[in-house]
């Protein structure tokens, strides 16, 4: 059962090597300007080569392995897992620093964050204003409307839009106009309630 575990990482081994050596063999007859007849025996010598290396790869990793001592590999294990544990638990005074610059860091980027939320919330803001006062202007504009007149309407509605309750007292002076009904009026108050 454990070999078959091994069969493919090693045959994913042996394809890539022998994707290497093919790219590799291509070059070395392209570069040294041998016949493409000769590939396969080029192929057949970095194949050995590429092989040679992987299993003295595998030979000096073992040498490794077994040169380690038990007890090297217990304390290895040890800080392993201490270092996975979280910081908050860990009695060290180094970790709790790292706590203390990592609670930092993340305080300048969340103060960051909103401050750019801060900013991008501000400017829908504006520009949401600024399209409900192009409106108002263009709606009024259609009814005839003085200048002065769409301006009180204008600062009405920026009033309202900002603090989201009607002005109170106001000294705004509108001419009667026989265009401007009671059901257009109607129609810019629904249009400016949805856009708020």
């Amino acid at each position: 059962m454990k070999q078959k575990q091994y069969i493919l990482p090693s045959l994913i081994i042996e394809i890539t090597m022998m994707l290497l050596d093919s790219i590799v063999a291509f070059q070395v007859c392209n570069m040294l300007g041998i016949r493409m007849s000769l590939i396969p025996l080029v192929m057949v010598i970095g194949y050995v080569i590429l092989k040679l290396l992987y299993h003295l790869c595998i030979i000096s990793a073992r040498y490794i392995v077994n040169t380690i001592p038990p007890s090297f590999l217990i304390s290895v294990k040890k800080c392993v897992n201490k270092k996975t544990q979280p910081l908050a638990y860990s009695p060290t005074s180094n970790c709790e620093e790292i706590q203390k610059k990592r609670m930092e860091l993340f305080h300048y980027e969340y103060q960051r964050e909103q401050q750019q939320y801060q900013w991008q919330k501000e400017r829908k803001e504006d520009e949401k204003l600024n399209a409900i006062l192009r409106y108002t202007r263009d709606t009024f504009k259609r009814f005839d409307l003085e200048e002065t007149e769409i301006y009180q309407i204008c600062e009405s509605v920026r009033y309202f839009a900002t603090n989201r309750q009607v002005l109170s007292a106001t000294e705004i002076h509108i001419k009667k106009c026989t265009s401007l009904t009671q059901i257009s009026l109607k129609n810019f108050a629904w249009n400016i309630a949805f856009q708020i």
